[in-house]
């Protein structure tokens, strides 16, 4: 039995601590989904004067704490704007951003990270796990679509489907990050 779900959320970051969430879905074989949302706007902050801002400390500590209370196999992790950045030349904003999440990331064996889109295309791999990117309008693909994703005990499959309701790209994140596209 697959798991399926679709994933709604506001592209605009409300800066608040509030806007984050554990979500804790049953799977079958006694395992567990946990999806976990994090505002990542207050993480702006960091491109300022690269320090660090007491929202952003929330943001980042609230996050650590709650995947450190996770003991699932399934972990993934939503938020609003993109963590990878695909481009020869890396921006300040990509690089600022991604580094302390993907450490914290890489700790506590998240297994896919989804937001808007990015300069990555829809799907990236790097190193343990998978960072899935929405459409975006005005994106470099100029593809309207969403994603559907199923979640069985071994493996996460994420569908981009046009707006004709084909399937135009798909991603398998196997257990433990491991990806096939």
């Amino acid at each position: 039995m697959k798991i399926r779900f679709v994933l709604r959320y506001s592209t605009t970051s409300h800066g608040q601590i509030v806007s984050n969430f554990l979500k804790k879905v049953k799977m079958p074989y006694d395992q567990i989904l946990e999806i976990v949302g994090v505002d990542t706007g207050p993480l702006e902050d960091l491109l300022h004067d690269g320090k660090m801002s007491n929202s952003s400390r929330e943001q980042i500590t609230w996050l650590e704490q709650t995947l450190a209370l996770t003991s699932n196999n399934w972990k993934i992790v939503v938020g609003y704007d993109p963590l990878v950045d695909c481009n020869v030349a890396r921006t300040t904003k990509t690089t600022k951003i991604y580094e302390p999440l993907r450490h914290i990331f890489e700790k506590y064996a998240v297994n896919a990270y989804v937001s808007t889109g990015g300069s990555c295309g829809h799907f990236h791999h790097d190193n343990s796990m998978s960072y899935i990117q929405n459409p975006i309008p005005g994106d470099q693909t100029n593809l309207d679509g969403f994603f559907m994703h199923r979640v069985s005990p071994l493996e996460m499959e994420t569908l981009l489907i046009n707006l004709d309701g084909e399937v135009v790209q798909r991603s398998v994140v196997h257990q433990h990050g491991r990806e096939a596209m």
